[in-house]
Order: structure tokens, then C-alpha cells, then sequence
């Protein structure tokens, strides 16, 4: 491993400590001060939240669900489940930017840190890349699963953060480039969706989404 990919994952160390510290108490004390909540069982893990982050009906009254979808601003992480504004504008290369997040129950064949190393690495071309955010950057090969993504991960094995992204389009097909990265929080798993350009921000995306998730969870 280069000293810049060493020197990346210490700081993004860092930065998970302090984003998730910083950011949690700061949605904690928002929270706190809402006092219309909601909450949805998921198995047997509940989550309550502002009805705002709902994406659709069923999550804005709470219940038992096998899934939930909410969608949040980057990087303050507010509500945004009625947001109407494509993923095209918001994806962050302009000013506003969406982050969209799925929850379900565990996988238990496989926990989605080793994914990296358990699952992608059979699909993926020998090259390396290094990006300047510090990220590794391996391409899917054709005829796979994944095929049409690349895969950035976190040195050395994406345990602290992998995201595959959809690649670009020549000529483009008009349709917005996003990214895919999954973490397990609380018994759960859960699938954060965004558009390409939060890529080069994900020292701060990652953290501050965990950090969303745990005082859904704390409650």
C-alpha cells in the first residue's frame, strides 16, 4: 500500500470518530425538538425518525416493514423524502445534493464489509487505480454481474467504505450516474445511494450517513 492510501485510511479513522460524534449530536438535538416521530419495525429492529425522510406513504405513518426508504440532504443530512428534484440535479455537482437510503434486514451469508474481498474481487478486471480522494478504483469486467461499474473502496479491503458506481456513458444515455455503497448499522443493512460527484466527499458521506442511522436506532 502507498503512504497516501496508509494516510488516507488514517484519516478517514479520524473522520468517522469525529463525523459521527459531531454530526449525531447535532441531528440528535434537531430531533429532539420534533416532536412528531414515527417509528417502523424491520425484523425486530425499530427506527424512529421525523416522517419528513419518507420517501412514500407507508414509512410517513411507520408500521412493520420488510424495507424502508428514506432520502436526506448532503451533506446536513435533513428530511428530504418529498424532495420531487431528479437525482440529475441533485447529485451534487451543482448545489443541491440528495442521498437516498434503503433499509432491510441482514444479509446473513454475508456482511457488507467483505464484500470487497468475498464477493467483488472474482469480478474484477487485474488494473489499479489510486483516486485523489485516497479511494482504489477497480473496474467490473464485461459479461459479469456488475458489468458497466467500477468499484471504489477504501484501503485495503473497503471494510470502511466500498461503493460501486455506474460508469459514464459514451455518448451519454441522459441518465444520472450513481454510486451504491452498503453498511451494516444496528442489525440491519443499510444501502445509501448517490449521485458520482459525492464520490470525491465520501470522508464525509460515509461517517455522516452512519452517523444519520445511529440516532434512528438510539432513540
Amino acid at each position: 500500500m502507498s503512504r497516501r492510501a496508509r494516510l488516507s485510511v488514517y484519516a478517514f479513522g479520524a473522520a468517522l470518530v469525529a463525523g459521527a460524534g459531531a454530526l449525531g449530536w447535532y441531528i440528535t438535538q434537531r430531533a429532539a425538538q420534533n416532536r412528531t416521530l414515527v417509528a417502523t419495525t424491520i425484523g425486530d429492529v425499530t427506527l424512529a425518525y421525523a416522517p419528513a425522510y419518507a420517501r412514500f406513504g407507508g414509512g410517513q405513518s411507520g408500521g412493520r416493514f420488510e424495507t424502508l426508504e428514506l432520502a436526506a440532504t448532503f451533506p446536513d443530512f435533513r428530511p428530504a423524502g418529498a424532495s420531487a428534484t431528479p437525482l440529475a440535479e441533485a447529485d451534487g455537482s451543482g448545489r443541491n445534493a440528495l442521498v437516498f437510503f434503503t433499509f432491510g434486514r441482514a444479509d446473513r451469508k454475508m456482511d457488507p464489509a467483505d464484500m470487497v474481498a468475498m464477493l467483488y474481487a472474482r469480478f474484477l478486471e487485474p488494473g489499479v487505480e489510486e483516486t485523489e480522494e485516497g479511494l482504489i478504483k477497480r473496474v467490473f469486467q464485461d459479461g459479469s454481474p456488475y458489468q458497466g461499474e467500477d468499484l471504489y473502496f477504501a484501503p485495503p479491503e473497503g471494510r470502511a467504505f466500498a461503493a460501486r458506481c455506474a460508469r459514464p456513458t459514451v455518448p451519454s444515455d441522459g441518465l444520472p450516474e450513481t454510486c451504491l455503497s452498503v453498511f451494516r448499522e444496528g442489525g440491519l443493512d443499510i444501502a445509501v445511494r448517490f449521485g458520482r460527484p459525492l464520490l470525491a466527499r465520501w470522508e464525509r458521506l460515509a461517517p455522516g450517513a452512519r452517523a444519520l442511522v445511529q440516532t434512528m436506532l438510539a432513540r
